[in-house]
């Protein structure tokens, strides 16, 4: 009995891998989204990390001993760095640009979204490679410290 309509086998296997090619494709061009990330709000601020007060014991955290490094904290959207004994400087890992999340690269930071770069302070050394608006220093976040407890605290 033959159908007009029916797929073989064989037609069948070639479409099914070319849709199973196609979303490999897409997969691979990123995290499936088109175009920048989603805008995220936290209190009307997109640049601030999601999650709200984010806690780190400094013991966790070996390289905090000592000053000027960039430790990222996993999972968090956030970087901290030591500024002297009893201070630090916490940073949003979110590109003021388009909020991508940012990489941390030794003494400096780059957007792997458009090549953005910025200090470990957080100040713009280069802004994006695509025509847009000047954009602006990564977020500074609030930092609690703990001495006695050996915490930090990221807001």
């Amino acid at each position: 009995m033959s159908c007009e309509h029916c797929l073989n086998r064989r037609d069948f296997f070639a479409k099914s891998a070319l849709a199973a090619a196609a979303l490999m494709a897409i997969e691979a061009c990123g995290d499936g989204q088109i175009g920048p990330p989603a805008a995220r709000t936290v209190a009307g601020d997109p640049l601030l990390p999601l999650g709200g007060p984010v806690t780190i014991k400094l013991s966790d955290f070996p390289a905090l001993a000592d000053t000027g490094v960039i430790v990222d904290v996993p999972n968090k959207q956030r970087t901290v760095m030591r500024t002297g004994p009893a201070t630090f400087l916490a940073l949003s890992k979110l590109c003021s640009h388009q909020q991508c999340d940012i990489d941390i690269k030794g003494d400096h930071y780059e957007c792997p979204c458009h090549g953005s770069q910025f200090t470990a302070t957080g100040q713009v050394t280069r802004g994006p490679n695509i025509a847009s608006p000047p954009i602006g220093p990564l977020r500074n976040l609030k930092v609690t410290f703990d001495q006695a407890a050996g915490t930090l605290t990221m807001e």
